[in-house]
């Protein structure tokens, strides 16, 4: 059985999928299988990947049995029941792994035995015509192994730290198999409700290495989302509204009766609450937390349009 079992999830991407698996095949640490699941592609998805497993025996193509897409959610529960690994790891089919990803972070495992799962921050970038590099700062919260269920509140519900993107983590696959994997019938979100589970109930080490790129595009299911007006990434909208629900529902379900989680919870759903006093102040709470946070930001901004400026001059 290999160390590391990653799974792929497939929609169209035929653009990318080579390059992902590439990734793979590239990374210091060979004890790894790769499960490439198809998601009901109509494009050459399924031929790249069937491809890839012929002349690697380490990656093996399965595809929906129906043929229909299903979503990532689906797909990578589907790779999970038949994934045979110690440790999960996650590459969507558009994204990238760095040579070193799997190597250091079995190390982190060794060296921190009771964490259920790492993660570090993520290279979010765009090629083309403007193309961008940003990776996200998680350094307030790397270096140290975090305890139930602190991560919830500080990451997933106040968003005061980076949410780990999906090719950023290495997870116990027993963790996984004990909490239950991806909801389903999340198409954003998905992702968050595994760490949200996991965050409830394990410790989780955050390292300061970055290891992975998260490829902007077009046809991302985000940019979709964003362009419907069903996602945004800052501020209020519906599929947050809606993964608030489950969370609430879940953490009730836990009886879990922490006080800081409580407040998070309480914070995180004020945009969405009935008028009241309350809410009131709960917003008000949240107008004087952003305000300070854009304060923080402007020396950086500054600093960033001078750069661009220096560029510019011939």
């Amino acid at each position: 059985m290999p160390r590391v079992s990653i799974i792929t999830p497939v929609h169209n991407a035929e653009a990318f999928l080579g390059e992902a698996i590439a990734s793979v095949q590239a990374q210091t640490e060979t004890d790894w299988e790769l499960i490439v699941v198809d998601d009901g592609s109509t494009d050459d998805s399924l031929a790249i990947a069937e491809a890839a497993a012929r002349d690697d025996g380490r990656i093996r193509s399965v595809s929906r049995p129906d043929g229909r897409q299903r979503g990532a959610a689906a797909a990578r529960n589907a790779g999970l029941a038949i994934a045979t690994g110690e440790f999960i790891g996650f590459l969507d089919a558009d994204d990238l792994y760095e040579p070193t990803k799997l190597a250091f972070e079995l190390t982190l495992f060794a060296r921190h035995p009771q964490a259920a799962m790492v993660y570090g921050p993520t290279q979010w970038w765009r090629d083309g015509e403007h193309p961008w590099r940003w990776v996200e700062p998680m350094h307030r919260e790397a270096g140290r192994l975090h305890m139930p269920p602190a991560l919830v509140s500080k990451v997933i519900l106040s968003l005061d730290w980076h949410v780990p993107c999906t090719c950023g983590v290495l997870i116990r696959r027993s963790a996984i198999n004990e909490v239950g994997g991806f909801e389903e019938r999340f198409t954003l979100y998905e992702d968050q409700t595994l760490w949200t589970k996991l965050f409830l109930r394990y410790p989780v080490f955050v390292h300061a290495h970055c290891l992975a790129r998260y490829r902007q595009h077009e046809a991302s299911v985000s940019a979709a989302a964003t362009k419907s007006g069903e996602y945004k990434r800052e501020g209020s909208h519906h599929a947050r509204a809606a993964f608030l629900n489950w969370s609430a529902e879940h953490i009730s379900a836990m009886n879990l009766t922490a006080a800081d989680v409580q407040r998070a919870l309480r914070l995180a759903r004020a945009p969405y609450a009935e008028p009241g006093p309350q809410r009131s102040l709960d917003m008000l709470y949240l107008r004087l937390k952003r305000l300070v946070r854009q304060l923080r930001r402007l020396p950086v901004r500054a600093a960033r349009a001078l750069l661009r400026t220096l560029r510019r001059r011939p």
